[in-house]
């Protein structure tokens, strides 16, 4: 039974959808997030319920409501928690300005003042975190987005709507079920296919709950992630910013943070680790969201 409807969702603190969503069409070679016309376009499993976001363009600026329209090709019956699902893969359940009120690092400062608004947007499940983080480990980012988009149409999980054909990502069961020939032949290295492999598997049988792990301290769940094999360090904090929703990860070894504090704090060459822990020590509790900023800045 197909059902629709449209949300107005009120975020705490400022919020710029432009900021935002402009940040996120870097992502042009995934089958799942769309950028038609004015629009911005996201495919989500929840409850294993297919269904279609659309969140129509808005003008450049501060506002503190976001409509997301959405469709699905069967009875969305749990409403309400729908819409918490929705509110929190768009950070809207955290006041920024807590962030805001936090920095005291001038050029952190100088950031947050340039991109007031900016939010990070998270992945629907933890899951496609730890995916993404596996396929893009020592890639750039052009190669890592085809990767991803090869997986969602080899997983070739989809539903139709209003006759367009829509990918979803897939689920850990749909990856599990790919051949390691096949995950190569994709042009992974054998060591992610195995990685991703036996991570899929673990999920579809029950044997690690990723979800869980926005319950955990961020101790806990960075230990439980490290003891994942394929998972080091920039995974595990990957996973818990974007998956998990952690306030307080951060993503050391990753490109494009070095090369952001390498150009904003003026050094001739990249930070080392030393360098980068005591810098994000500045941030706390909020390194997560000061890593977002950093990605942006680029």
């Amino acid at each position: 039974m197909r059902s629709q409807g449209k949300f107005i969702l009120r975020s705490a603190g400022p919020y710029s959808q432009a900021l935002t969503f402009d940040f996120y069409r870097r992502s042009r070679f995934e089958l799942a997030d769309r950028f038609p016309h004015r629009a911005f376009a996201r495919t989500v499993l929840y409850n294993d319920i297919p269904a279609l976001i659309t969140i129509p363009e808005k003008k450049p600026g501060l506002d503190h409501t976001v409509a997301i329209e959405w469709q699905s090709p069967d009875a969305m019956t749990d409403r309400a928690g729908w819409r918490r699902f929705l509110e929190r893969m768009f950070y809207f359940d955290f006041d920024l300005r807590r962030f805001y009120q936090s920095v005291s690092d001038p050029v952190m400062k100088k950031l947050t003042k340039r991109y007031v608004g900016f939010r990070p947007v998270l992945t629907p499940t933890v899951f496609e975190a730890a995916t993404w983080a596996i396929i893009g480990q020592q890639v750039n980012l052009h190669f890592a987005h085809r990767l991803k988009s090869r997986l969602v149409e080899k997983a070739n999980r989809f539903f139709d709507l209003n006759g367009e054909r829509y990918y979803l990502f897939p689920t850990a069961a749909d990856i599990a079920r790919i051949s390691l020939r096949t995950l190569c032949a994709m042009q992974l290295s054998r060591r992610k296919a195995e990685y991703l492999h036996d991570l899929s598997r673990m999920v579809a049988d029950g044997s690690l709950d990723l979800e869980g792990l926005a319950s955990l301290d961020y101790d806990v769940a960075i230990e439980r992630l490290l003891a994942i094999r394929g998972i080091g360090p920039w995974s595990a904090n990957y996973i818990l910013m974007r998956g998990a929703g952690h306030k307080d990860a951060f993503a050391f070894g990753d490109s494009g943070v070095n090369n952001a504090v390498k150009s904003l704090y003026r050094l001739e060459r990249n930070p080392d680790i030393d360098f980068l822990i005591s810098l994000s020590d500045r941030w706390r509790p909020y390194r997560s969201l000061a890593c977002y900023y950093l990605w942006k800045g680029l």
